[in-house]
């Protein structure tokens, strides 16, 4: 039985020789670019809360000045309420009953 071996003077050398294409960014461009990115985002995050918070400001401040005015509405309502007798005095102060008195 014949067995196969290497060719006379054996195989032709093996070059191990990195090829000239390109690889890609290096570690350090995709590092850097991506904390880049982190940053810029965080810092645009941070810049919308700032707008956020002055915006719910202005609104808690235009709600203050304009509080003093719905609270007289509603205690001009309560007052002619009162006086045409759909709200009775002491509902609920009267001794021993817990539920408004039945009509």
């Amino acid at each position: 039985m014949a067995q196969d071996l290497p060719p006379q003077g054996g195989y032709p050398q093996i070059v191990f020789k990195p090829k000239g294409t390109a690889r890609g960014p290096s570690g350090l461009v995709i590092w850097s670019t991506a904390f880049v990115v982190v940053a810029a985002g965080f810092y645009r995050v941070g810049q919308t809360n700032i707008q956020k918070r002055q915006e719910r400001k202005v609104q808690r401040e235009a709600r203050l000045a304009i509080a003093p005015v719905l609270q007289a509405e509603e205690d001009y309502k309560y007052v002619a309420a009162r006086r045409a007798g759909s709200i009775l005095p002491n509902t609920y102060k009267t001794p021993n009953q817990w539920f408004p008195p039945s009509k």
